[in-house]
Parts: structure tokens; C-alpha cells; sequence
């Protein structure tokens, strides 16, 4: 038996033994018996307090250790007390030592270039890769191992025609050509992934539904949009040059759904706004087949930037493909914007002249068509009732989304995408399988499993002893709409489905399944009370710091209309949290669907697994949040230095120019690639990546300490 379980027999007999001698009825054994459950409460909560320096006592110490997995092991080892305390160290200093145990880059050491690729077990089969006819007048063999990529739909097949309302009609390129006949406007790859490619530490490509077996170098990946045009080396598939000032990807992408209109809602959009009178938007469908079936549904890609950026050619190369593979190619299941934030609030981007000159000085004139331009005060005159201390584009990045989201009433969903963010693999299929992956999990656990870095190692199979292990540490957990009654003047009115039974144990994973999700974000969905992160506190009205809420690093993510549209009713009614924790909360008190996509997250110097689940899971229960020593807490967040994918990480800035043959602490670049062969990368979701340039310095970024 534990200190701190034989303290609470003795005490709990002593107290229990005064209470049975008191008469039932006294009303002081009922005010003592509340005195007892206060004094303990308090005292619990105050000991969990102690982590950055050693608590005092050996109470303080029991109730230390039930978050602190080393110290039980310290005791289970039978070290005196004395010696523990003595020596005692936070757990952040113990991180720290920890990982400097860990001294080498697994990818500094490691080759990912295509000599290297091993091709994928059998039975392997993507029917989705064909053969380039191009590559057999190909001399070298890694261009005729390149193979074309098209993760699209079976469009107007017998199966499609029967379940869609309008057939596809293919859509012209930035070449001139229908996507279906051109060869040259396609992505490439190569079957197979550098032998023993480092493990993820987090996630995994089998959960999301992105096939991990596949790699890409920078010409398979970025040739269609232009890159090494000028480039005189043979050993690839060129692509015919375009001049890409004279395309215009907003009128390509309008024509796109006219041509497809018989398949979508083509509601027009309102001519409120001096937004959309730029865009000419009205189409009649031609192709309908089935008229009584629904419309589908489509989705906004809105790429954030802002005036002064500088738009480097990979920051070019990488717009061109988004528009042509998330929307070209699906004939307007999607369509790709640039959201510029005019820093300059005197400048009136609602006149026309003032607008086209924005775009002039700011925007490559092939994207003028595509750019949405917004300022503070143009998307926050409609939120009268907000403090004005939130109206800039930090603590309210979401006001541009929601002005967007109002005049644009024909898309069901929005990607709020960062622009300094990369993905290595094909945009279509990434997309996809996140909305995917948010429509097949049931509610049940949903919020919970969702606040977890998901370790397969750890974890075991996400929708099954994944499911079995959270039910078991996390309780009942959130189930449906929060009712806050007593509090009702406060709060909103939840506007989410009830749940179908009242209990989440009655469910058999079945609520949610289906349904997609409102809100996909690809860090945790973390409880920021308890811990010590930054902006746990941005919070305006509801219950004050006592708003049970949700919060998420890095805004990148998919939100649904319907969500969006409570947001700009929570700002109308002049309640708001912090960007990093908007639709989270706002889906949380209304009862809305949220999710965290687990997809694969790297670490250049990674711990053991369970290590791994130590620092990054370190809450109450495995959770990522509701604690001090959460990883998202001040003075924490250097775990993340050495990962994949953070507001501020170091892999991106060595895998990602090694990519584009630049070389950066000793891998990569042209000498590299003549002894090793070219570097070649799976599908991997990088952030941050900014000033793509050779000698841009893109490894040094550091956290807090």
C-alpha cells in the first residue's frame, strides 16, 4: 500500500469513525462531512500544482507522483525519499536531459533518394497509378520509372452516373488542353519508399488513408507547374513550357464549374459585398443526368498571405498545383483562393481602382483572378458588440473566414490554409482522405481520442484498442451539446444534434459515422485550463476563464459552413475566444463534431515510443492537455524543436530543401545527389516553411525553454 493510500484508510477511518457516533440527523455531521470533501478538494489541487520545483512534505509528494509516471518508478525502485527528494529535477529539466541522451539526426544519417527505394510488400495495388507512355523514350532509368498519379473518382462511370447529379466534363489546363488529355499537367511518382524510412513518432498514413508507399522527387512533384523549365539535365520528363504570367487561374477555375455546374448547388454569391464583384460567378448547368439527386458538395481552399510577401518560384509552383489538382482536375469540387490581408487599413480596397492596384503591386498577375483582398476593419464592422481589443488578425484570424463564408454561400466547407505550409504527396488525395477520415469517426470518444497524440506503438489500432484504451482512461467524457442551464444568459443556445441515447456507453460507435465533421484540425484538440500555455486565458464573455473550451496549435484546418456560421453568431453576440481556440470551443458548446487528424508526424531525434507518450501525452491520463507539464505549456514547447509539424520545428527546413537539391547541414545538393542518387520523400505535411530560398536559414528555429 502506497504513503498516500494508507494515509487516506487512517484518515478516512478516524473521520468516518466521528461521523457514524454523531446522530444521523445533526446537522453537524453534514457540515463537517462538506468541510472534509472541501479541505481535501483544495489540498488535492494545490499539490498538483507542484512541477517545476520539488513540493514540500511527503503528502505533497504522493499527490506529486500521481502525475508523475518517473517518480513511481523512482519508489517502485525502492529509493528512499530522502534521496528522491534530494535530487529531485521537473519535469521539464528531465526532458531536457533526457533528450540530449539522443545525439544523432536519423535523417542526417539517413539516404532517401531514389537508389535507395524498396518497392511495397505484395499484395500492394493502387489502381489509381498508370503508366507514362512519355517514359519509354526516356533514357534514364529513374525517368522511366516515373508513373502518372490520379487519386481522382471513377468519373462518369456507370456507378457514378447513377449516385451524382451531373456527369464530369474535364476542364481545360494552364496549357490550353482538356487535364484528360494532357499528360503534361500531370504529377508522378514512384512505387515504393526509400528502404527503412524512418518511423513516424506520432500518427500514421493508414489511419488519414494516404498511401505512404509512394515517393516523390522535385521534378515528379513540381515539373507540371514549372519547375526546371530551364534546367538542363536529361534524366526526367519535361513537361512543355508554359508562360505562366499570361494564365489566369481564376478564370480557368470559373469556367471549370460552369462546365461542371449540373453537379453542385451554383447558388449565386451575394453582391453585398465588394468582394465578390470580382468574380463573375453565375453558370446554368449543361450537365445534368440525374436532377433529382443532391447536389455535391464543394469546397474553398483559402490560401492566407498578405501584401509585402515576396512570392518565391516554389511559392508560385506550389499555388499552380493546388488549383490545378485540387480544382481543375476535379471539375470544381474545389476552388483555390488567395486571402491577402491588406496590412494597411487606409488603403480602399472597397473601390475598384484602389483594389486592382493591391494586386498589382502585390499578387503575380497570374493569381489576380484568384485573390481575395481583406482588411481589419472591412471583415469586423459587422461585430459591433466585440471588444475592440480582439479586432486584429492574431486573436481573430477567423473574421476573414467568416466574411468569406457569408458572401460565398455555395461552398459547404473551407480549408483555412497557411501558406508556409508544404505537402510533399498529391494535394487531391491528402484533401480527400481528411474529410475522409472526420466523416467515418463516431462521436463517441471523438473529443477525447482527439486530444491524444496518437502513438501506434503505444496505442495499438486506432479504431479499436485506440478506442478500448481512451474509454477506459477517459470516463464518460463529452456526449453531445454542453448544458450549461444555470448559465444559459452566458452562454449560447447549443445549435448541435442531441445525442440518440444518453449515455456514450449505450452507443456502439455508431452516433457521428457518416457525418462530417465540422471542424479537422493536425495537432491535438487540447483542454487548455491547467495548463500553461500562452493564450489559455483569450477569452471574451462566456464564462470568463471558466469557459470550458478547446484549443488547437496552428490554425490550419477544414471548418464547415455551419460551424463557421456559429461563429459569426457567437461575434455578433460579443462572446470570443482566441484564434488558436475559436471553432474548437465554439464546436465544443454547441455540440458540433471536431477531430484531430493523426496524420504521420516525424522527429528527427526521437525517444522510444512510450518516452514519446511521456512528454507529448503528459496530462492527466494520457492526455496532451489540462496540465502544467503539457507539452503546449510556456517554457515546454521545446519537444517539438526536432518534429515535422509546429508553429516553429526544424525537419521541415532540411527534408524539404533537400527535396528542391539544395543542401542544408550536410544532406542534400548537387554533390550529395551525384554519390547518392536524387532525393526522393513520401507524402509528408510540412510546416513551417518560409523564404524557400537555398541559403535561407531554415533549421535554427528554438522554442522557449
Amino acid at each position: 500500500m502506497t504513503f498516500i493510500a494508507r494515509t487516506g484508510a487512517i484518515f478516512n477511518a478516524s473521520v468516518g469513525g466521528l461521523l457514524n457516533m454523531m446522530p444521523a440527523r445533526t446537522g453537524l455531521r453534514s457540515i463537517l462531512s462538506l468541510s472534509v470533501f472541501f479541505v481535501l478538494f483544495v489540498f488535492t489541487f494545490a499539490e498538483f500544482e507542484f512541477l517545476d520545483g520539488p513540493p514540500d512534505g511527503r503528502v505533497a509528494w504522493e499527490f506529486q507522483k500521481l502525475n508523475d509516471e518517473d517518480l513511481r518508478e523512482q519508489e517502485a525502485n525502492q529509493r528512499p525519499f530522502s534521496e528522491v527528494k534530494l535530487n529531485y529535477k521537473s519535469p521539464q529539466q528531465r526532458y531536457l536531459e533526457e533528450a540530449k541522451t539522443v545525439t544523432t539526426s536519423q535523417f542526417k544519417n539517413f539516404k532517401s533518394t531514389f537508389n535507395n527505394i524498396k518497392p511495397p510488400r505484395p499484395p500492394y495495388n493502387n489502381s489509381r497509378i498508370i503508366d507514362d507512355p512519355r517514359a519509354s523514350v526516356q533514357s534514364a532509368g529513374i525517368a522511366k520509372s516515373a508513373k502518372i498519379y490520379r487519386p481522382y473518382p471513377e468519373y462518369n462511370s456507370e456507378e457514378w452516373k447513377r449516385t451524382h447529379r451531373g456527369a464530369f466534363v474535364p476542364c481545360v489546363g494552364p496549357r490550353g488542353k482538356p487535364l484528360d488529355e494532357s499528360l503534361d499537367d500531370s504529377v508522378s511518382v514512384y512505387v515504393g519508399v526509400p528502404e527503412n524510412f524512418p518511423e513516424p513518432s506520432f500518427g500514421s498514413y493508414e489511419v488519414i488513408g494516404v498511401d505512404g508507399q509512394l515517393s516523390y522527387d522535385r521534378y515528379t512533384r513540381y515539373a507540371a507547374y514549372g519547375y526546371g523549365e530551364d534546367d538542363p539535365s536529361t534524366d526526367w520528363i519535361r513537361p512543355s513550357k508554359v508562360d505562366w504570367d499570361s494564365v489566369n487561374w481564376g478564370k480557368l477555375q470559373q469556367e471549370c464549374v460552369q462546365v461542371n455546374a449540373g453537379r453542385y448547388n451554383t447558388t449565386a454569391a451575394s453582391d453585398s459585398s465588394g468582394l465578390s464583384s470580382w468574380f463573375g460567378r453565375r453558370s446554368r448547368p449543361t450537365n445534368l443526368i440525374n436532377p433529382e439527386a443532391a447536389p455535391e458538395k464543394r469546397t474553398a481552399i483559402l490560401i492566407r498571405s498578405y501584401t509585402d510577401k515576396q512570392y518565391s518560384e516554389n511559392d508560385k509552383q506550389v499555388l499552380r498545383s493546388m488549383v490545378q489538382e485540387l480544382s481543375l482536375q476535379s471539375g470544381g469540387e474545389y476552388e483555390v483562393f488567395l486571402l491577402v490581408h491588406v496590412k494597411d487599413d487606409g488603403i480602399p480596397i472597397d473601390q475598384e481602382e484602389a483594389y486592382e492596384q493591391v494586386l498589382r503591386d502585390h499578387i503575380p498577375p497570374e493569381f489576380w483572378n484568384m485573390t481575395i483582398l481583406w482588411n481589419v476593419p472591412m471583415v469586423s464592422k459587422r461585430y459591433n458588440k466585440l471588444d475592440p481589443a480582439v479586432l486584429n488578425v492574431h486573436q481573430s484570424q477567423w473574421l476573414p473566414i467568416q466574411h468569406f463564408v457569408l458572401e460565398y454561400p455555395e461552398f459547404d466547407f473551407v480549408w483555412n490554409w497557411e501558406i508556409d505550409t508544404r505537402y510533399t504527396g498529391h494535394m487531391y488525395e491528402f484533401t480527400e482522405a481528411i474529410a475522409s477520415f472526420g466523416r467515418k469517426q463516431p462521436r463517441r470518444g471523438l473529443w477525447e481520442r482527439s486530444e491524444r497524440f496518437y502513438i501506434p506503438a503505444i496505442h495499438g489500432k486506432y479504431d479499436t484498442d485506440f478506442r478500448e484504451f481512451v474509454a477506459k482512461k477517459g470516463g464518460s467524457g463529452v456526449w453531445g451539446r454542453l448544458g450549461y442551464e444555470m448559465q444559459a444568459e452566458k452562454l449560447p443556445a447549443p445549435k448541435g444534434p442531441p445525442p440518440p441515447v444518453l449515455l456514450p456507453e449505450n452507443d456502439n460507435y455508431q452516433w457521428g459515422v457518416g457525418e462530417d465533421a465540422d471542424f479537422v484540425g493536425f495537432l491535438p484538440i487540447f483542454n487548455p485550463y491547467r495548463t500553461n500555455w500562452v493564450l489559455r486565458d483569450d477569452v471574451f464573455g462566456y464564462l470568463g476563464t471558466e469557459t470550458p473550451r478547446r484549443a488547437t496549435i496552428i490554425t490550419h484546418s477544414r471548418v464547415s459552413r455551419r460551424l463557421v456560421l456559429a461563429m459569426d453568431d457567437e461575434n455578433l453576440n460579443g462572446r470570443h475566444v482566441g484564434s488558436e481556440m475559436n471553432p474548437q470551443t465554439v464546436a465544443l458548446l454547441h455540440g458540433y463534431k471536431a477531430a484531430y487528424a493523426p496524420h504521420p508526424i516525424w522527429s528527427d531525434k526521437p525517444l522510444a515510443p512510450k518516452r514519446m507518450d511521456r512528454w507529448f501525452n503528459s496530462g492527466v491520463n494520457g492526455r496532451s492537455g489540462s496540465s502544467l507539464d503539457s507539452p503546449f505549456s510556456w517554457g515546454r514547447e521545446q519537444r517539438f524543436r526536432d518534429l515535422s509539424w509546429y508553429y516553429r520545428c526544424n525537419v521541415p527546413g532540411r527534408l524539404y530543401w533537400n527535396l528542391l537539391g539544395w543542401e542544408k547541414d550536410s544532406t542534400g545538393g548537387p554533390n550529395y545527389e551525384k554519390k547518392h542518387g536524387r532525393v526522393v520523400l513520401p507524402s509528408m505535411f510540412f510546416h513551417p516553411i518560409k523564404d524557400v530560398s537555398p541559403d535561407s536559414d531554415s533549421m535554427n528555429y528554438d522554442l522557449p525553454v
